[in-house]
């Protein structure tokens, strides 16, 4: 694999990048970009498209690193994702992702200028060291939960100070939006490394699943945790940092423990990546519904629209690499 050049032509490349880079799993932090942008005061504008474009750029490109990195897991896991780095070829997807880092900090300097400059070049060592060594975070089953939840926060951050008046507007407020993307993504990520469980086991990693002796086990700490980051914005509420009309996003937390209970039964890869897919339409809705109680406006109507085409685009598209047909050995190409 990891000697093979690649025999995909030029589009059928881009196409197999996009696959690697997953675009339906960025709504989330195109979402919480649009959190941080609005929360910081900020409004339609040309910026706030370009931020939106950076922070689903930031996502393909750490979903790429992964692919890169992952073969003994995904060779369990996900043979099927194999496939297409094997046809794109190993090496091509890692130029791939360094080429949408170096776009990236270009992009930079007329979103927010040089003085945002730092900001954007922690997140990418961040997104690159998830995956890369000598760090890599992914293997670690608590540092690896808060450098998944770099997913959201990181394009919050991005949204809060590159918005006009941005480094002004931090309060506490912000901070506990903050805190609360950190927790229920973090969350999150103990509910999507149930799935590669075994994998990731036989490989060696130490994840938020795999350190409990059984998959049952892992499911539950995963559910317990989900409760704490879906029922978050009330501690804050009661603080009198949030307002109390960001309660009413709370409502979904019944659909995602059903969801929690439908992953701790799915005991094949198959079904328990289709929850999994389910998983992410529930965790979309619930973010949509705190951006728009938050922060109602266009700037968080646009962000929401603009996510759905681009979760039911990439569906319709098969723009993924964690399908059913991923999970099981497929035919060589």
């Amino acid at each position: 694999m990891r000697r093979t050049p690649g025999s995909a032509g030029w589009s059928e490349t881009a196409r197999i990048a996009f696959m690697l880079g997953r675009p339906r799993t960025c709504v989330p932090g195109n979402l919480a970009f649009t959190l941080g942008w609005t929360s910081a005061g900020g409004t339609l504008s040309p910026a706030f498209f370009l931020g939106m474009f950076m922070s689903l750029l930031c996502g393909l490109m750490a979903n790429l690193y992964n692919a890169y990195t992952d073969l003994a897991e995904d060779s369990r896991n996900l043979p099927g994702r194999v496939w297409l780095v094997l046809r794109m070829g190993h090496r091509r997807t890692l130029w791939i992702g360094y080429a949408a880092t170096g776009v990236l900090i270009v992009l930079t300097l007329p979103y927010g200028g040089v003085q945002l400059l730092p900001l954007m070049l922690l997140l990418l060592v961040g997104a690159h060291q998830y995956s890369f060594r000598p760090l890599r975070l992914k293997d670690g089953p608590v540092v690896g939960l808060l450098a998944f939840s770099l997913a959201v926060f990181g394009p919050f951050l991005l949204g809060v100070i590159g918005a006009p008046g941005g480094l002004r507007d931090l309060n506490g407020s912000t901070w506990a939006l903050f805190g609360f993307l950190v927790v229920w993504f973090s969350a999150k990520g103990m509910v999507k490394n149930l799935p590669d469980f075994d994998g990731d086991r036989e490989a060696g990693l130490r994840t938020s699943a795999t350190v409990f002796a059984t998959r049952a086990a892992a499911a539950r700490a995963a559910t317990a945790m989900t409760l704490v980051g879906y029922l978050s914005p009330a501690v804050f509420v009661a603080a009198g940092l949030l307002p109390p009309r960001d309660l009413w996003a709370l409502i979904w937390t019944a659909a995602a423990l059903v969801q929690c209970r439908a992953m701790a039964r799915a005991t094949e890869n198959a079904r328990a990546n289709a929850v999994l897919k389910t998983d992410m339409l529930l965790s979309t809705a619930f973010l949509a519904s705190v951006l728009l109680l938050h922060s109602p406006g266009w700037a968080p109507v646009t962000g929401v629209a603009l996510g759905a085409v681009l979760l039911f685009g990439s569906d319709l598209l098969a723009l993924d690499s964690r399908r059913r047909t991923d999970v099981t050995t497929p035919a060589v190409p």
